[in-house]
C-alpha cells in the first residue's frame, strides 16, 4: 500500500566511521522491503564519514543527511527520531549490518500481529571465524515482564526492534541527551513501560560487530556510574515491583562486575553501589561468595 511516504524509517547516527560505514549503508540498500527513508546523521566526524554519507545521498534518494557539529549518540539518535518520516522506525549501528530479509520480516510480523515493536535474534561477530548466534526469545510478551528481561536476560538495544513511531512520540519517548551508555536500553525500558503489543521473531537478522565494540562512539571505558545510571533512573518513574527479581539481578550484576575494575573506571564504587544493598541481599541465582564479596566492597571492609 502506497501511504504517500515511506513506511520505515532506517536511523544510522555515524561518527568517525569512515572504516565500516559503507558496509552498514550497503546492506540497508540490500534490503527486500524498498520502502524505506535513511536518517543518516554525521555526528561531527572528522574523517571522511560526511562525504561517504553525501554520496550515498546524491546516488539515492531514500538517503537524508544531517550534518552537525558534535552532540554525541543520544542527541543523534533524538535528532533522527525527530525527523522521521515513517510510519515504523528502527535503527542501525554504523558499525553493523542488517540481513537483507530485516525490514520485510520485522514490518510483516508487526502488521499481521497489529504490533507496536517486533524484534528478531540477532549475530554477534565476535571475529572472521567465531559468530555467536544470540537469541532473544522471551519469557513472555507482556510489556512489564519483557521490560523485566530487558533488564536483564535480554539486551535492551535499538538495531533489532522495529518499531511504531506514533507510539513513540505519542507517549513522548525521547532520548536523555548527555547518555554515553545505555541510551538505547533507556529508551527501550521507557518504551516498555507502556501498554504497548510486542511481538518475536526467532531469525538472527542483525549483525553486531563485536570487533569494533561501537568504537565510533564509546571509545572510553563505561563508569559504574554510567551502567547504573538508567537502571536507577527507570524506577524512578515506573513502579519495578512486579519485576523487581530482574531490577535485583540487574544491579548486582553491575556491582559484581564492578568489583576488580581500575579506579578509573570506577572512582567511588562504594557511593555507586551502597544505595542498593537490599537488592544484592534479594537477589537469587548468585553463590553465597559472590554476594559476600559485594557486600563488603560496597560497606568499605
Amino acid at each position: 500500500m502506497d501511504t504517500g511516504g515511506p513506511i520505515i524509517s532506517v536511523i544510522v547516527a555515524a561518527y568517525n566511521a569512515d572504516r565500516y560505514l559503507r558496509r552498514c549503508l550497503d546492506s540497508i540498500l540490500a534490503q527486500t522491503f524498498t520502502n524505506f527513508e535513511v536518517i543518516l546523521i554525521d555526528d561531527g566526524s572528522s574523517d571522511d564519514t560526511g562525504r561517504i554519507a553525501d554520496e550515498y545521498a546524491s546516488k539515492d534518494a531514500r538517503f537524508r543527511v544531517m550534518h552537525q557539529e558534535n552532540k554525541g549518540i543520544a542527541a543523534t539518535r533524538q535528532i533522527g527520531l525527530d525527523a522521521a518520516a515513517g510510519e515504523y522506525i528502527i535503527h542501525a549501528d554504523a558499525d553493523d549490518w542488517m540481513d537483507p530479509d530485516i525490514l520485510k520480516t520485522l514490518y510483516t510480523c508487526a502488521v499481521g500481529e497489529n504490533a507496536d515493536m517486533a524484534f528478531c535474534d540477532f549475530l554477534v561477530i565476535h571475529s572472521k571465524d567465531i559468530i555467536e548466534y544470540r537469541s532473544q526469545k522471551p519469557k513472555s510478551l507482556d510489556h512489564i515482564q519483557l521490560m523485566g528481561q530487558m533488564l536483564f536476560d535480554l539486551h535492551g538495544v535499538l538495531w533489532n526492534k522495529l518499531v511504531r513511531t506514533s507510539v513513540i512520540r505519542e507517549n513522548d519517548i525521547r532520548f536523555l541527551e548527555g547518555m554515553s551508555f545505555a541510551e538505547d536500553q533507556y529508551f527501550i525500558l521507557r518504551l516498555l513501560s507502556h501498554n504497548i503489543k510486542v511481538t518475536y521473531v526467532p531469525k538472527a537478522l542483525y549483525n553486531y560487530d563485536h570487533t569494533q565494540n561501537n568504537a565510533s562512539f564509546c571509545n572510553r571505558g563505561i563508569t559504574a556510574v554510567d551502567r547504573m545510571f538508567p537502571l536507577e533512573l527507570i524506577a524512578e518513574y515506573t513502579d519495578i515491583s512486579p519485576i523487581q527479581d530482574y531490577y535485583d539481578k540487574a544491579v548486582f550484576h553491575a556491582a559484581f562486575e564492578y568489583l576488580y575494575e581500575p579506579d578509573t573506571l570506577c572512582p567511588d564504587y562504594q557511593a555507586v553501589f551502597n544505595k542498593h544493598v537490599a537488592s544484592y541481599r534479594r537477589v537469587q541465582g548468585y553463590p553465597f561468595r559472590a554476594k559476600l564479596f559485594v557486600l563488603l566492597r560496597v560497606h568499605g571492609i
